[in-house]
This record gives C-alpha cells, structure tokens and sequence, in this order.
C-alpha cells in the first residue's frame, strides 16, 4: 500500500573515519574477524548499522524519539507502523587501506596471554571515505516540520562529535564524522513541486556550523597530555630475521603515524582499576578468564569497563554483557612518518636467506668478502676437518650477512629520522640469558626497532604525541534517580546516586596513580619501557550538555579535583559502600 508524502529531505555528504574502523562480515578471509563487503567486494557501512547507531545517538543528546523512524506493532502484530526514514548502505570510495591487527587479552590470574583469546581484526583505516545518503518523507497525515527537525538533528550529530559504528566503539574504533554534507528539500505536494524534484533534485537548505570537537552531550571528557619516558610501542612482529618487531602505525589522510589503541589504553587501566578494586575487597581473581571478565563482585569496574556475556547465552537467568561506560581513543603520535622512508625500513626486513641470495657487495657496489678463501687448508688426514670446517664456514658467514643486513638496516633508519621531527627511532638489541650457563642463549639474539620521544627547544617531549582523551558517558555509570535527592552545593544540582559517585571515585584513582607514575603502556613496561609522564595540573575536565551534577567537574584539572577536601570525602565514601559488597 502507498502512502502519502508531501515533502522529502535529503542528506548526503561523505562519511569520514576519524579512526580505524571494523563492521564484521562473513568469516572468511585473512582474518578472524573480516570486514564487511558487498556484493562488489567493497567495503562498507551497512544502512541497518547507521540507522541504529544515529537513532541511539539522537537518543543519548536529548532529543526525543521521533515516530517517524517507526513504530513497532502490539502483541497482537497490529498498529505497527513502517520507518519514513531511509538510509542507504555506504560504500567506501576509492581504494581503502585495509589493515589486519591481532589482538590478545591478559590473563589477570597469571599476567600472561589468556589462553584462546588471541585473534586477528581486519580494519579500515583513519582517513577512509564512505558515501552517505539519508532520505526523510514528511507524511501527508503528520507534523511537516518533524521531518526537517529530524534530519537537521541527524546532521549536527555527524557534522559535531560524530557517531561510533561497529565494533569496539569504546575502545578507540568506529568514529565517523559528516563532511562536504548537502541538505535538499523536495516538495511532492504539487506538480510543479514533483517537476523541480525531477529536475535539480530538490532545493538547496543551509545548514548550520558544527563544531567537530564539540563534547557530546551527556559526556565528561578527560583529556590527559602526556610524554613517554623511554622507549614506547605497541609492537607487530615481523617476518623477517634482521628485526623481530616493528612499533604499530597507523594511516590517516595526514600520513604514516604511530599508534597506541583504546584497546592497550583501556586494557591498562581497567587492569589498575581491578588491582585497586581487589586490595580494598579482598576478592582474588578467578583462574578462569571469562569469569575474571565478568567482574563478579568488584562494583564500580563493571559499570566502568564493562562485562563479559556468560558462556551458556541460552540460559536467560544468566547474567548478559554489559558495556561499559568509559570510552577510550586511540592515541597517535604528533609526529608523521615520510612514507617513503618507513617503507623503505619495512621493506629492508627481510630473511637471512633473501639477504645472503642477495649479495652484500653488489648491492653496495664493493667487492665481496674472500678472506676465507684465505685460511690455511686443513690436513687431508685429520678426518671430520673437512665437515666441521664447513660448518664453522657457513656459520660464519651467516653472522656476517646478519651484521650486513642490520647495517643496511641502520642507514635505512637515520634516512627516516631526518625526516621525522619529533620522534627518533633506534635499533635495540637484546639477548636472553641462559640460567644454566649463564651466557648468551642459543639463537636467543634478537632486534627490535623502538621510538623514542625527543626533547624540542624548551627541552620538553610532551610534544610527540597527541593527548589520551577519555570519555565518561554518565547517564551509563548506573540507574538515573527517579525523582531528585539530595541537593549539592555546585549549581543547584541534585547529586547522582551512589553508583555514579563510586564510579567516578574509581577512575580518579586510577588516574591519580597514572601521574605517580605506577602505569605504563605498550610492550616491556616491566622492562624499562612503556613508562609515561603525566602532570595532574595538566590533565582537564570538560563536561558536555546534559551531565548533570557532573557539571562542577567542567574546566576544572585532575589537581583542582583531588584537592577539593568535600568533594572527595564524599566520592570515598560512595566508592567504598560500594565496593564493600554492593553491586553496579
């Protein structure tokens, strides 16, 4: 059956990914988790994803649930009512870098890998451009001006702090934001209407200024500047032989840079938050991982961080996942690489056996080594000599092409850090040591290839890269009160209840023992790297629209916060009845 439509707007525009982004689709491919593709083979944002991810947005900013996304039908399977909203799939446009990063999660029993929790993502990168329409049908029987308040809300969204969309939204994926957006109006109440339609497709409406780096509301944002203290990477290992392990980078339309994920953000600081949880509590963690997930018993971490689904998902009186209500942004280095250069690096790792194939002196023009040919020959009657010899031969020459090929290697790397300011990388090498003989162990020698920030003319290297931003969804920490309680002092606002206070109490500690210097990020942070400087007078509270009594937070530093004596008693206070046995 038809329906009647007076008017149609329409939104297009390209669709931006402010981060890497990853929509699963059919398992199959280089990964376990495969990109979502069309029938063409394209990458894409499926409609149904952004329809529901911009309808919860909307949602979340206070504006209210408009009956034209649709209204769902009774018990009986009447009064139901079809969407007049319809938004197309988008294709992502050009050739997207498409990435594979494998991840692992740690084990809290034992601190290690946790057992079949290793597995491989295909992402997009930053940078990636998705074509976006959006269409609206004002009804003939309803408010005309609903529909061009709905897609004008829809536009600030995306034109402002964006949408999320995918997986891992709250560990540093998914961002998206609107650019080059174009709103046409159609009238379709008249011939002469529908004639125009036909003809321009519709009539050009201004829209109004976003601000991309406007907090959304219902949203504390934490901002945390920081600077390394020593080397710093996540590191991806490599295939070759000269170096076992490169720093993680990561592509936007700016260049190569490098990269810190949510993930290894928030996996640092929910592990605290559960060390701090469990020295007040008492709680052991449990040996399985998938209980240690679920957070059993340690309050404000669940609301925080999250918890896992239970294993038996068809037994509804089992608890489900939860999310949690700490987003957390993949961190990237200020600095970018010359493209050129980094591959060039990335290409000279390689196999011993491609390095020996290749020959040393015909790639630098200088003649090759004989001085072996050179050695006294064995006596014809020493019997083995001969074997042996060639033994020592071949792993002597083996210790030379190795020395050959990091020493292309080295000159591959100062050629890359002339052109990187900011940022200086190193070759390390490092070797375990045998217990038993307390030497060098066999075949145990290896070679990474570290950043390390540089100081710039004020002798500061909070310069390299961009801040840690943290974003505290409020309306998500607990249960909103049903009617107000008891007035606080800032701004007539009513204080939250409890589970809130206790929420925000724990991620104050773990920041506070951030900028003590107790965390660390990245690979060896129990081995000298991975340590980070963070100043509490630097690290800045910025809270959006409808956050309530969060409000006396905004503008204020991590130092202002946990020097207000009132204040702190009373998030202690919240935080310990909960963490003393009551649930989030």
């Amino acid at each position: 059956m038809s329906r009647q439509v007076t008017s149609r707007w329409e939104l297009t525009g390209v669709l931006v990914a402010q981060a890497a982004v990853h929509i699963g689709g059919l398992d199959a491919g280089p990964a376990q988790l495969v990109q979502a593709r069309d029938g063409a083979g394209r990458p894409l944002l499926p409609g149904t994803a952004l329809a529901g991810v911009i309808r919860s947005a909307l949602r979340g900013a206070g504006n209210p649930d408009s009956a034209l996304w649709g209204l769902p039908s009774d018990s009986d399977g009447d009064g139901g009512q079809a969407s007049w909203v319809r938004i197309d799939d988008a294709p992502a446009l050009d050739s997207p870098h498409v990435e594979v990063r494998d991840h692992v999660s740690i084990d809290r029993f034992h601190g290690a890998a946790a057992k079949g929790h290793l597995f491989s993502r295909e992402v997009l990168a930053a940078g990636t451009r998705f074509a976006f329409r959006m269409v609206v049908d004002a009804p003939a029987d309803g408010d005309a001006a609903a529909a061009r308040t709905l897609v004008e809300a829809v536009a600030a969204q995306l034109r402002g702090p964006g949408i999320g969309v995918g997986a891992a939204t709250t560990r540093g994926l998914g961002l998206v934001r609107l650019t080059d957006a174009v709103l046409r109006k159609s009238d379709l109440a008249t011939r002469a209407g529908m004639l125009a339609a036909l003809r321009t497709g519709g009539e050009p409406v201004d829209l109004p200024t976003a601000d991309p780096d406007q907090v959304p509301a219902g949203v504390l944002r934490i901002v945390v500047p920081w600077r390394p203290h020593g080397p710093l990477a996540v590191q991806v290992s490599s295939d070759g032989d000269v170096v076992s392990a490169f720093p993680l980078t990561g592509r936007n339309k700016a260049g190569i840079h490098l990269e810190l994920p949510g993930s290894s953000i928030k996996g640092v600081l929910r592990s605290h938050a559960e060390r701090i949880t469990r020295t007040v509590t008492g709680k052991s963690a449990s040996e399985d991982f998938l209980d240690q997930m679920r957070a059993d018993g340690l309050g404000s971490v669940a609301a925080l961080f999250g918890t896992a689904a239970a294993r038996d998902s068809s037994d509804r009186d089992l608890p489900t996942g939860r999310r949690g209500a700490l987003q957390v942004a993949t961190c990237i280095s200020r600095a970018t690489l010359p493209a050129a250069q980094w591959d060039a690096v990335r290409l000279l790792q390689q196999r011993l056996g491609d390095s020996a194939g290749g020959g040393g002196g015909a790639e630098t023009g200088k003649k090759p080594d004989n001085r072996r040919s050179r050695r006294p020959k064995k006596h014809p009657q020493a019997a083995g000599s001969t074997t042996n010899a060639a033994s020592m031969d071949g792993a002597e020459q083996e210790v030379d092409v190795h020395r050959a090929a990091l020493g292309r290697l080295q000159l591959a790397v100062d050629e890359l850090n002339r052109g990187v300011k900011g940022i200086k990388f190193m070759i390390a090498h490092h070797v375990a040591v045998d217990r038993w003989t307390g030497g060098a162990a066999d075949a145990l020698l290896f070679a990474t290839l570290e950043p390390h920030a540089t100081d710039d003319k004020a002798g500061k290297a909070d310069k390299a890269w961009h801040p840690i931003t943290l974003d505290l969804r409020v309306n998500e920490l607990g249960p909103a009160p049903s009617e107000p309680g008891t007035e606080s002092e800032q701004d007539g606002q009513f204080a939250p209840p409890p589970e809130q206070l206790a929420a925000l109490a724990l991620l104050l500690l773990v920041l506070r023992d951030l900028c003590d210097g107790w965390l660390g990020f990245g690979h060896g942070t129990t081995r000298g790297a991975g340590g980070v400087r963070v100043d509490a007078d630097q690290v800045c509270f910025t809270a959006g629209s409808m956050t309530g009594w969060f409000s006396c937070l905004d503008g204020r530093s991590l130092a202002q916060v946990l020097a207000d004596q009132e204040l702190t008693e009373s998030l202690t206070t919240a935080w310990l009845a909960t963490a003393e046995g009551a649930q989030v």
